[in-house]
């Protein structure tokens, strides 16, 4: 059952939570903007008993925050004003009279009442029999007016209680890990930073699969980097900490064992841009649709293919999910309605992986018929095919992450080959493993710099797409590999097998300055001065003027972002650890700019300037870069 929030009420609690903090400026421009008053006051009793004294100054200042009828307000005013003309006040009566709104709405609907108070301001003697019924006081007239008042009382802190009770309900629920930190504004149980992109060198957590007799057959990261989820052969799909290997008992549902399941084998899964839902697709053809944070399917496509479903696919809102299928086809389904939106033919073999364009606009196939295909979205027509090599199969397609202005992306070729191309078709660039072993599947890095591939050998192979030159490679297991999936912030890998694992790789400082170690030459990339030098031993290197050194002075350079050899490279984030290298400057001289010659032409005279720089420099020159 869903509750209806009033926005006015969500209003008053940012109207309070300003107020409370200090913030009068901006709960001022808040009322002005959406009209609304916070109405409320802290102490009701205190605001009567304030009223029944006459401390008129307080209750004026109160009423600016509340919002109060305008015959009460009238009432409210006109007892001020009467009480005033009987202190003798009469500029501040004739002010309250004359200027405020709540007086002029009385002039304007009750006049007679309105020149009563002006001819009792024009007296020079204020009488109350004249100004008061027969036998109303002006005590009574207070404690009426108390009684009328149209306010309420409101806890302190109401917006920060209610978010307090919000969070403990989802731990309590299961939604949210005890004892986490919980980043309220993203709505996530912790807060992960991007890593610079590093070959995933180092085995990190194995994940076996709960049931036995049965395998992961894909895998999944979410967006958002906190789940990691796997579909199995027996139609089971789980939930998991990546970091610690084990099933997320957080989420109720799978705390009850009550988990997600298809009625076959799940090949393929896709989280939704926001994490928020997951496609999966079966090997009988159909598509599912699940809420994570709950477990509940909310719309089933039965089926949605003849045949398997090998690759699902959500657009940028997640309102359409694209699949392809074992039975050649490629469709998009609404998923609210369930109906099928459009329908791609055109490929003659297995389709084995879709994507959308970074636009949205085209969608592009990969399939066993040799081909890449992209098509029009709208139309479903075929805009571009291409052909990489005869005789070879498509495994896979994937976007270059950050790189939407370019169009480009990798396709992972059935033998020991990956191609990028371009949205147009073209192939731009091919990176050849010197491996025959087969390629079965890849994936591109989070910031898109590397191309991590799968091969039947099972090992994996890391290579940089702008060289297409191999940074490492890594013996994943000794079991048939299936899949792989990257996290989207950190440099980690999940490879599912055929027996019962799925196995994260990360990358490992350690394991690459034990390798570094037997290299004959390093390069580093150093902070001297604040700005980053490539630089080798023997360099000699001018930076702007050092001061407190002398020449002869050996300094001893910490901050270095990577250190590498011509095999393998370490990074920093965003420095290497100082244990692991040792890297040393002497200071050689100090000089000043060369001179600059400039040479002017005229119509009449040519003439030469010889002009000094007076900004002087530090020259120094590496004499350590050695890894410890």
């Amino acid at each position: 059952m869903s509750i209806e929030i009033e926005s006015e009420d969500v209003i008053r609690l940012i109207l309070q939570f300003l107020k409370e903090n200090n913030y009068p400026e901006a709960a001022q421009a808040l009322e002005q903007e959406t009209t609304v008053k916070l109405n409320t006051v802290e102490n009701r009793e205190a605001f009567i008993k304030e009223i029944r004294q006459g401390e008129w100054d307080i209750v004026l200042k109160r009423t600016t925050d509340l919002r109060i009828s305008p015959r009460k307000l009238m009432d409210l005013y006109e007892q001020v004003i009467l009480e005033l003309a009987e202190l003798r006040e009469l500029g501040a009566a004739r002010t309250l009279l004359r200027q405020t709104e709540p007086m002029f709405i009385l002039k304007q609907s009750h006049p007679e009442r309105y020149l009563r108070l002006e001819h009792t301001l024009s007296r020079s003697m204020f009488d109350a029999k004249d100004n008061y019924p027969p036998g109303v006081t002006k005590e009574k007239r207070r404690a009426a007016i108390a009684q009328s008042a149209e306010v309420a009382v409101v806890e302190p802190a109401r917006l920060v209680s209610l978010l307090e009770d919000c969070v403990k309900w989802q731990q309590h629920q299961g939604l949210l890990p005890l004892g986490s930190e919980f980043d309220l504004f993203r709505g996530s149980d912790q807060a992960q930073e991007t890593e610079d992109d590093a070959f995933a060198n180092n085995n990190y957590t194995n994940i076996k699969v709960c049931a036995e007799k049965t395998y992961a057959e894909c895998t999944a990261f979410s967006p958002n980097g906190l789940y990691l989820v796997s579909g199995s052969v027996d139609g089971f799909i789980e939930v998991w900490n990546y970091k610690s290997g084990k099933l997320r008992k957080d989420l109720k549902y799978q705390a009850e064992e009550n988990l997600m399941a298809m009625d076959q084998a799940v090949i393929s899964l896709n989280f939704s841009a926001d994490s928020e839902m997951l496609a999966s697709g079966s090997t009988d053809g159909k598509i599912a649709i699940w809420k994570v944070q709950t477990g509940y399917c909310t719309r089933r496509f039965s089926p949605a293919h003849g045949q398997g479903v090998t690759s699902v696919c959500f657009n940028k809102d997640a309102s359409q999910i694209l699949s392809c299928s074992y039975d050649h086809s490629v469709k998009i389904h609404n998923v609210k309605s369930g109906k099928l939106v459009i329908s791609f033919e055109g490929h003659t073999s297995f389709v084995n992986s879709v994507m959308y364009s970074s636009d949205n606009t085209q969608i592009i196939t990969a399939s066993s018929d040799e081909t890449i295909k992209i098509w029009d979205i709208t139309t479903g027509a075929c805009l571009h095919s291409v052909q990489p090599q005869m005789g070879v199969p498509v495994q896979t397609v994937s976007p270059i992450t950050n790189d939407a202005a370019a169009h480009r992306m990798v396709a992972v070729l059935g033998n020991n080959t990956a191609i990028v191309l371009n949205d147009k078709g073209k192939v731009l660039q091919k990176i050849v493993n010197k491996s025959d072993s087969k390629f079965i599947t890849g994936t591109v890095s989070h910031q898109g710099t590397l191309l991590y591939i799968l091969a039947e050998d099972s090992f994996m192979h890391c290579f940089k797409i702008s060289t297409g030159e191999l940074v490492g490679q890594l013996k994943v297991c000794e079991e048939e590999v299936i899949g792989l999936a990257r996290h989207p912030f950190t440099n980690v890998i999940a490879v599912n097998n055929a027996l019962r694992q799925v196995q994260t790789s990360a990358y490992d400082t350690n394991a690459t300055v034990q390798k570094l170690r037997d290299q004959l030459r390093y390069y580093a990339v150093a902070e001297i001065a604040g700005r980053p030098y490539l630089i080798t031993k023997n360099d000699k290197v001018i930076v702007n003027r050092l001061n407190d050194v002398k020449v002869g002075d050996v300094l001893k350079l910490d901050k270095v972002r990577e250190l590498g050899s011509k095999d393998y490279t370490l990074k920093g984030s965003p420095y290497v650890p100082e244990t692991v290298f040792n890297i040393n400057a002497t200071v050689i001289e100090h000089t000043k700019s060369k001179l600059i010659q400039i040479v002017k032409k005229k119509r009449r005279k040519n003439y030469k300037r010889t002009i000094e720089h007076k900004q002087t420099h530090t020259v120094l020159r590496i004499s350590d870069v050695d890894v410890l």
